[in-house]
């Protein structure tokens, strides 16, 4: 496993607990299987190195789940937290990226209830998580769209406060350099039709809204701003 990454497992695992486990894995005819892998995960104290159906499922569909839907929406988030950083150990494992993990899903997923959870701690550790990830995914043909995406969680979490040793006009200009790679950075969506992963990209928005600074003195972060929330039509 990957530093960044052990050091979010760990820290995710110390929130949630057997209970959490069974209280959250979801609740289909495959629920007694999915509490048994999170289960031993959790006691083992590693992700296993590769993913199998019982853990990409509770990952995928725990990924959808409304936590105001919970009685407690932050434990909820937590265990979250918890599935999406097994699938992230396990997306810069030596298998690799799977096509049932998409990275810009796990990225906005751990900003969002990291923020939402107002974990200051969890937001440091996030920023080289991203980095791993996209060393990893900017390797993989079927993946590599998804990489301007971490690159972006990079640049957000600077903004934020978060990362404050990130320089932002470096990872903006690469952003853009590898976005350009790619057949859906020519339309009018811009970095938005990169991927095919698109379902999420109403919470990447917000963020950026939230994050980026209206006013910068270097004019290609306002650009980049205005390029993401305006694509142009």
């Amino acid at each position: 496993m990957t530093p960044a990454c052990r050091a979010l497992f760990d820290y995710a695992s110390q929130h949630v607990t057997p209970e959490a486990v069974s209280d959250y894995c979801p609740s289909d005819p495959g629920y007694a299987d999915y509490v048994r892998e999170f289960t031993a995960i959790l006691a083992s104290g590693s992700p296993p190195p590769t993913a199998h159906f019982d853990i990409t499922e509770t990952i995928g569909l725990t990924r959808w789940h409304d936590p105001e839907l919970e009685a407690d929406p932050m434990r909820f988030r937590r265990f979250r937290t918890f599935t999406n950083s097994v699938g992230v150990a396990m997306t810069t494992g030596p298998k690799g990226p799977d096509e049932n993990m998409p990275a810009n899903y796990f990225a906005i997923s751990l900003l969002d209830d990291a923020h939402a959870l107002q974990d200051s701690h969890l937001l440091q550790l996030l920023p080289p998580v991203f980095a791993e990830l996209h060393q990893r995914v900017v390797k993989t043909e079927w993946s590599a769209g998804e990489s301007p995406f971490l690159l972006l969680g990079q640049l957000v979490l600077a903004f934020l406060g978060f990362a404050p040793g990130i320089d932002v006009i470096r990872i903006s200009e690469q952003l853009v350099s590898e976005a350009c790679a790619h057949p859906g950075y020519a339309t009018p969506e811009f970095l938005w039709d990169c991927t095919v992963y698109n379902q999420l990209h109403h919470r990447w928005k917000n963020f950026v809204a939230l994050s980026f600074p209206r006013v910068h003195e270097d004019d290609s972060i306002v650009s980049l701003r205005d390029a993401l929330l305006y694509p142009a039509k």
